[in-house]
């Protein structure tokens, strides 16, 4: 009986252990990130300009944030310039456009696929960041998820600067019990139902 307690209580010993793996990893996180920047131009262009305008340029940047553990932040991935000027006669409205750029964090290197529009007036040309398929960076104890907040940028002719940000979430990844943990647990598992079974048969003689 004595020996069924004691194994009963290792068992629980470890899966507390599992349990509580992940608050003990909650130390301070150091977050580099580096945007590669881009370089869009001709946007709404009809093609009867040969300027390429309106232009919007995002520069590369790195930043670097310390957090404990879990939590979220803002950090500017591109410093922009949006240069705007004449478009043609038939560029007015709303136009879609795509655009990408790498994404570095800790070391790994993703690619940032964004979409954003720009309407095109007599008056004023906006550009509208508008969203971007979310992108998660998974590390040893934790994982960094990456959102990029929709702006807009108003150009009256000229050069406007702007700002492209995201919102970058530290989570802490789940404990996974190496494959020795999991067969000394195996082992006190076996052990306790073999007690159980030859208490069993002992009551049973």
């Amino acid at each position: 009986m004595r020996l069924i307690a004691k194994l009963t209580l290792a068992i629980a010993a470890v899966a507390f252990s599992f349990a509580a793996a992940p608050s003990a990893k909650a130390d301070p996180v150091t977050i580099n990130v580096t945007s590669g920047g881009f370089a869009l131009s001709g946007l709404a262009n009809d093609g009867s300009d040969p300027n390429g305008m309106d232009a919007l340029d995002g520069f590369s940047h790195t930043s670097t944030r310390d957090i404990n553990g879990a939590g979220s932040f803002m950090a500017l991935l591109n410093p922009l310039t949006f240069t705007t000027g004449p478009t043609g006669p038939n560029s007015g409205g709303a136009h879609a456009f795509n655009f990408s750029q790498l994404l570095t964090i800790n070391g790994q290197t993703q690619m940032l696929d964004i979409v954003g529009s720009i309407d095109i007036s007599h008056s004023v040309d906006t550009i509208h960041i508008i969203s971007a398929a979310p992108l998660t960076f998974t590390f040893n104890t934790f994982s960094v998820i990456v959102n990029v907040v929709p702006m807009d940028i108003d150009g009256f002719g000229g050069v406007t600067t702007g700002e492209l940000q995201a919102k970058f979430t530290v989570v802490p990844n789940t404990a996974v019990p190496e494959p020795a943990t999991l067969t000394l647990l195996g082992l006190g598992l076996a052990g306790t139902a073999a007690k159980l079974r030859q208490r069993r048969k002992r009551k049973g003689a």
